[in-house]
C-alpha cells in the first residue's frame, strides 16, 4: 500500500450468515443494493439476489492479493461481504492491518461461534475461543486445562477427526467434542462424541457423512488419569521441556516471568534462549516471543519444545547475540527482552536498552561472577533491583533425603521510564 496516497471511500464490510441475504437488517441490504462493487467468498456472492448489479469480485488466493484491489476501488466505496462477524476471527482483522481502521464500518452478524454458544447453552465469557484456520493445530495443546471449555474454529472437514487424535494423545481422551456444522442455516448440524469415540469413528468407519468444511468444535475438557494437566504460567515443571540441562529452573523461571511481566500481544527477546522454556511461557500467556539461539541442537529443541507446549508460532532466530542484534530492525520491536546467556558480552545491556520503548522491561540472568559484575555495573548506572535468588530442592540421599542446593542467580529487573 502507497503510505503517501490518503485513502478515498469508505469500505463496507457486511456480515452473513448461512441464513443468507434475507437474514441481513434492512441496513445492510439498502447498502447491498446500491453498491458498486463488491467482494466475498464464492459462497457469499452467490447469496446475492440476481437483481444486484454491482460487479461481483469472488477472492482469488492467496487472500493478500485482493487488498491492493480493493485498494484500487476506494473511490468507489466497495462493499466486503464475510462471515458472520467480521470482526471476531474474520476479514475485517486483516482489511484494519492493512488499511488502517480509519475507512473500515463493519455491520456484524451473529457470529458462528456465538450462534454454537447459545444452541449449546455455554457461558461465552468462561470459555477459550481459538482458530486453527490458517494455524498450526498444536495452538490447541496450550489451552488444554481440566474441566474447561474450548471453542475452535476448524479449517475444514478435517480438522474434528485431528483435534480428537490431539485431546487422546495429551489423556483428554472423555472430552466431550460438539462438532456445528453450518449454524443458523437449514443444513445446520451438531454431533457430539466423546475425542475417544470421533477418533475412533474416523479409522473405523471412513464411509460415514463427511463433515461440512463450515464447522467449528465445543470441547467440553475433561483430564483423564494419563493427562498432564499444564498451567499457563509461570514455572511449569522441568521435565515439560525437551532440555540438555540448559534450562532456567521451575522457581527461578517463575520470577523471571514475573518480572518480565507478560501481557497480551507483547513481545519478547529471548537472548541466549536455550532449550526456550522462557519465551514459551510467555507466549503461553498471551505474547509473542523471538527466541535467539546460536546452537543448532538446542534450536532444533526449542521448536519441538514450542510445537509439545502449544506455541509453534514462535520465532526462532538461530544466530549468535552479535548477529541478531545486527539485524535487530527486522525483527519486531520487543516490549521485553530477556537475556539467559551471553550477558558479559560488551554493551550487551546496554545495547538492549536502548532498543526497549518505554516502559520496557530488561531481566537478567547470570550464575557468575564475571555476569554478576556486569549486572552491578549496569544496576548502578540505571537503576532498578538486583536479586540474588537461592532454591534448595528435596532429593534422595540413599535411604534418606535431604535439601540438594541449586546455584545462585542473581537476577536483574530493570522498567524503562
Amino acid at each position: 500500500m502507497n503510505e503517501q496516497a490518503p485513502l478515498k471511500g469508505r469500505i463496507t464490510v457486511i456480515g452473513i450468515g448461512e441464513d443468507g441475504y434475507d437474514g441481513l437488517s434492512s441496513i445492510a441490504r439498502q447498502i447491498l443494493e446500491n453498491a458498486r462493487i463488491i467482494f466475498g467468498g464464492l459462497r457469499h456472492i452467490a447469496m446475492l439476489p440476481g437483481s444486484n448489479t454491482a460487479t461481483q469480485n469472488k477472492w482469488i488466493t492467496p487472500f493478500e492479493a485482493n487488498l491492493p484491489l480493493i485498494e484500487d476501488c476506494l473511490e468507489q466505496n466497495p462493499v466486503v461481504l464475510a462471515s458472520g462477524d467480521p470482526m471476531y476471527f474474520g476479514v475485517g482483522n486483516t482489511l484494519i492491518k492493512y488499511f488502517g481502521p480509519e475507512p473500515i464500518y463493519a455491520i456484524p452478524s451473529p457470529s458462528s461461534i456465538s450462534l454454537a454458544a447459545s444452541r449449546l447453552g455455554w457461558p461465552l465469557a468462561e470459555c477459550d475461543v481459538i482458530t486453527l484456520h490458517g494455524r498450526a493445530p498444536e495452538t490447541l495443546r496450550a489451552h488444554l486445562r481440566p474441566h474447561g471449555k474450548l471453542i475452535a474454529l476448524s479449517a475444514d472437514g478435517t480438522t474434528p477427526a485431528l483435534v480428537a487424535v490431539m485431546l487422546c494423545e495429551a489423556g483428554f481422551d472423555q472430552s466431550r467434542m460438539s462438532v456445528c456444522e453450518r449454524l443458523g442455516g437449514s443444513e445446520e448440524r451438531i454431533t457430539t462424541q466423546t475425542a475417544q469415540t470421533w477418533q475412533a469413528t474416523a479409522t473405523s468407519m471412513p464411509d460415514i457423512k463427511p463433515i461440512d468444511p463450515l464447522n467449528l468444535i465445543m470441547i467440553d475438557l475433561e483430564a483423564g488419569p494419563n493427562a498432564k494437566p499444564l498451567p499457563k504460567g509461570p514455572g511449569l515443571p522441568d521435565d515439560a521441556f525437551i532440555h540438555d540441562g540448559m534450562i532456567t529452573k521451575s522457581e527461578i523461571r517463575a520470577q523471571t516471568i514475573s518480572s518480565l511481566a507478560p501481557f497480551n500481544g507483547g513481545v519478547l527477546w529471548d537472548i541466549g534462549a536455550g532449550c526456550g522454556s522462557v519465551s514459551i511461557e510467555w507466549m503461553r500467556m498471551g505474547g509473542h516471543a523471538v527466541a535467539i539461539e546460536r546452537d543448532a541442537e538446542r534450536c532444533a529443541m526449542i521448536k519441538k519444545n514450542a510445537i509439545r507446549l502449544g506455541v509453534p508460532t514462535l520465532v526462532i532466530e538461530p544466530k549468535s547475540i552479535e548477529e541478531a542484534l545486527a539485524f535487530a530492525d527486522r525483527l519486531p520491536k520487543p516490549d521485553a527482552i530477556f537475556i539467559g546467556g551471553g550477558i558479559t558480552n560488551d554493551g550487551l545491556l546496554e545495547q538492549c536498552w536502548e532498543m526497549l520503548p518505554l516502559h520496557g522491561r530488561l531481566v537478567a540472568n547470570t550464575v557468575t561472577l564475571e555476569g554478576e559484575e556486569k549486572l552491578l555495573r549496569f544496576y548502578n548506572n540505571k537503576g532498578g533491583t538486583l536479586s540474588r535468588l537461592s532454591i534448595s530442592r528435596l532429593v534422595p540421599r540413599g535411604s534418606f533425603k535431604g535439601w540438594s542446593n541449586l546455584a545462585p542467580v542473581t537476577h536483574y529487573l530493570g522498567v524503562k521510564a
